[in-house]
């Protein structure tokens, strides 16, 4: 659905734009297409000056530098000094460059539409930009667009873009009490600077968190915060957000630094639309990584890359290696990794060793394990194994018998066929 003029005007910031950007569209509508432009232009001018001002009082250098030199020479006009009105118009001409280069505040796309709206405005103005000897008239479609450019590009948006909006959501990010609840996170970035961002500010913050976590010098780096701000930008951007993240993670994943793998890795992993874009060649990268990967993190990286077809052949091979540690951070693992689980338990060479991964890998998944997993602990426990006499091995059997699904009489039956009938509870003998 179009929206109206007087729905968009709702929405401007500052209140001196407004009623500039409201006498154009009198103009517009008055068929008065030439005032109408550079009533437009006028009030994209009140805007960003109104927002320099509101980016120098928030800290930013260059915001004031430019106000400083502003308020200079409009205190020198004031008193008299024709200069001053070059050095204005000097300001008032390179406004929209500026705020491109110096703020981020626009994209290509915007930048080009302003630009157009300030060329049309002073063929409309200014006598001598004509080479006809009628004067310029523009048509009513191109007002229209010049004043709806004006109020989506500028005077609707919020100040803080590009530099200071990067520096703001960077102490949001990092502060002790953002969320670690994705919809919490979510409902938090809508409130910041990011929630009604322009494109250009989502695909910045998407680089400067995706390059930021691998880089020592960097506010982001190693930041739990980081994945989960990545993840709510997704939610609240995802056409603009997944398509600047699959750039990130193949830049990451192909530049060889161990850190930035493991994070495009993690990304991957984290937001997964994104892992089924990415290219072969960073493919090829992340299931190497995931084969070499040491960090205790690895058994949940090969849970969530279980789920991802281009990479489950290759998280399975990586499972053979998993060790306890690495899988004892594991929460809900599938059945592969029960099987694994079983696997690490059936190692264990000594009593001591045996109570330890009881511990950490068998006994908090007894009630996961299969008949064939329990297969292999048993048969494990006849061949030399640690397993029998320990503590840990019989808290095992009496979880198997409390929690796990297999009946008692197949369980029992078990035991005999691997030689721990010493291990079968005894018989319930009923009260008279």
């Amino acid at each position: 659905m179009i929206r109206g003029f007087e729905e968009m005007i709702v929405q401007c910031i500052d209140d001196d734009a407004k009623v500039h950007i409201r006498e154009a569209v009198r103009c517009y509508e008055a068929g008065a297409y030439r005032a109408a432009i550079v009533a437009s232009y006028v009030a994209v001018c009140f805007d960003l000056i109104a927002k320099l001002r509101g980016l120098a009082s928030g800290g930013d250098g260059d915001a004031a530098n430019l106000v400083n030199k502003l308020d200079q020479l409009q205190e020198q006009q004031r008193n008299g000094n024709p200069q001053a009105i070059g050095g204005l118009l000097e300001i008032e001409r390179n406004l929209l460059e500026d705020f491109r280069d110096k703020f981020d505040f626009f994209g290509h796309q915007e930048f080009e539409e302003l630009s157009r709206l300030r060329a049309d405005r002073n063929r409309c103005a200014h006598p001598t930009f004509s080479h006809d000897a009628l004067p310029y008239a523009p048509p009513a479609e191109l007002a229209r667009l010049h004043i709806r450019s004006a109020l989506s590009y500028v005077l609707s948006q919020q100040a803080r873009q590009g530099k200071a909006a990067l520096a703001s959501l960077r102490a949001t990010v990092n502060s002790p009490y953002f969320p670690t609840a994705l919809k919490d996170a979510v409902t938090r970035l809508r409130a910041s600077e990011i929630g009604k961002a322009r494109d250009t500010l989502v695909r910045a913050f998407i680089d400067d968190l995706a390059f930021g976590w691998p880089d020592a010098t960097h506010p982001y780096h190693a930041n739990n915060s980081v994945l989960e701000a990545i993840e709510a930008t997704v939610e609240l951007h995802r056409p603009i957000a997944v398509p600047r993240l699959v750039i990130a993670i193949d830049k990451l994943a192909k530049s060889g630094v161990d850190d930035a793998v493991r994070f495009a890795g993690a990304t991957v992993l984290r937001v997964r639309e994104a892992g089924e874009l990415i290219d072969e060649a960073t493919k090829v990268v992340l299931r190497t990584w995931l084969l070499k990967e040491t960090e205790n993190y690895r058994g949940q990286a090969i849970q969530h890359a279980l789920k991802m077809g281009w990479w489950r052949e290759n998280a399975l091979q990586a499972l053979a290696t998993l060790t306890a540690e690495q899988l004892a951070g594991v929460i809900d693992p599938p059945a592969e990794m029960i099987t694994r689980a079983a696997e690490i338990y059936s190692t264990a060479a000594s009593w001591d060793e045996a109570n330890a991964l009881a511990a950490s890998v068998a006994n908090p998944l007894a009630d996961r394990f299969s008949p064939g997993d329990i297969a292999t602990v048993f048969n494990a426990s006849r061949n030399g194994a640690g397993l029998r006499g320990s503590h840990g091995f019989r808290a095992f059997i009496s979880l198997l018998y409390d929690k796990n699904p297999i009946s008692n009489v197949d369980l029992e039956a078990l035991l005999d066929e691997y030689g721990l009938d010493v291990y079968k509870r005894a018989p319930q003998v009923a009260e008279a």
